[in-house]
């Protein structure tokens, strides 16, 4: 497999690379459920920090229980397409996924007959 280096230079940045990975969760059922309740479990801490009055939005801050984490799914979904790659590339993978899977699940709970 190819080394991501010269991204910037491929228009990497660019949504296509980005949907490739999206499109590889997507294909693999087991880790795309294992994304979505990621961020399930994410909302659900937000909800209850700002039930108590703390408005927190660093994902740092959030504590979880599930693993493997997102950022250690994206990175293996980085490395399996593309081999080694720059941080700055999983990062914005791992947003990638975040925001298909909270993409997906908004319109699973706004039409749950449609539900995966």
């Amino acid at each position: 497999m190819a080394e991501i280096r010269y991204l910037a230079n491929r228009d990497f940045y660019k949504d296509d690379g980005f949907e490739r990975i999206v499109a590889a969760a997507k294909a693999n059922a087991g880790r795309w459920l294992m994304i979505k309740e990621r961020v399930v479990e994410k909302r659900a801490i937000k909800a209850q920090l700002l039930r108590r009055g703390v408005g927190v939005d660093e994902d740092h801050l959030f504590p979880t229980d599930l693993t493997p984490r997102i950022a250690e799914l994206a990175e293996g979904l980085v490395s399996a397409i593309f081999g080694s790659c720059p941080p700055e590339i999983r990062s914005r993978a791992q947003v990638a996924l975040i925001e298909a899977a909270e993409s997906e699940l908004d319109g699973e709970w706004a039409h749950p007959s449609r539900g995966a």
